[in-house]
């Protein structure tokens, strides 16, 4: 009988992209058994999106308390026993719950796969500015939540999504969590694509990024 399998999006402003994301994991050769999408206090019409998806969807709503808050929030009230992510501007590709399900089956011991991530500029981007956007490297091997399906008990050991991080959240439990001995099965293949554009909460954030990934440097917590 098949694993029970959630999925958790948060999404804050996203109107642009987030349908698209949410198809991507309808989408999936192998559906998920809920998907779960947590608006995080938008001011856009994100919230009307995501209604249109009717009961395809689990939409849950709350003020604006950031990612991490809003993962939680999803978290809690997924039922599945399999946990995916995906960010509301990401894309999944068709067969990454089918990949992920068969490595987590083929290898009882494996706690969380993590498969590959391709990065691209978003059409919307204007000409001028896709130069500045493009990536250094294309496709990468990806320690990103969106690239992880993870067994609910191993996520559980981590402990929660740390609400004070915004930028670096799941750097810190990814930290926590290799520490209390997670074991990670590696994916040779994609199963996320990465959009980058002018407000990916990364570009945004970088100051703040880079400033937590020290504070967690400096008190042993990186991976």
């Amino acid at each position: 009988m098949p694993v029970r399998t959630s999925v958790v999006i948060a999404a804050w402003n996203a109107q642009a992209y987030v349908a698209e994301t949410v198809d991507s994991v309808l989408a999936q050769t192998e559906p998920a058994d809920e998907v779960i999408v947590v608006d995080d206090g938008s001011t856009d019409a994100t919230r009307q999106v995501l209604a249109g998806f009717g009961t395809r969807i689990v939409l849950a709503v709350q003020e604006n308390r950031g990612q991490a808050a809003a993962v939680n929030h999803g978290l809690a009230l997924a039922r599945g026993a399999l946990i995916g992510f995906c960010d509301a501007d990401d894309l999944w590709t068709p067969r990454k719950l089918a990949l992920q399900r068969t490595v987590l089956a083929q290898q009882p011991a494996a706690e969380a796969v993590f498969g590959r991530v391709q990065q691209f500029v978003s059409p919307d981007v204007p000409a001028a500015l896709q130069a500045r956007l493009r990536p250094a490297v294309e496709t990468a091997a990806g320690e990103l939540k969106q690239c992880m399906l993870i067994r609910r008990e191993a996520l559980n050991r981590g402990g929660p999504f740390d609400e004070t991080l915004p930028a670096t959240f799941f750097i810190a439990w990814l930290a926590r969590a290799k520490q209390a001995g997670l074991v990670v099965a590696p994916l040779d293949e994609m199963v996320v694509r990465r959009r980058l554009h002018l407000a990916n909460g990364g570009r945004l954030q970088t100051e703040a990024q880079n400033r937590q990934t020290l504070a967690l440097s400096l008190a042993g917590d990186a991976p």
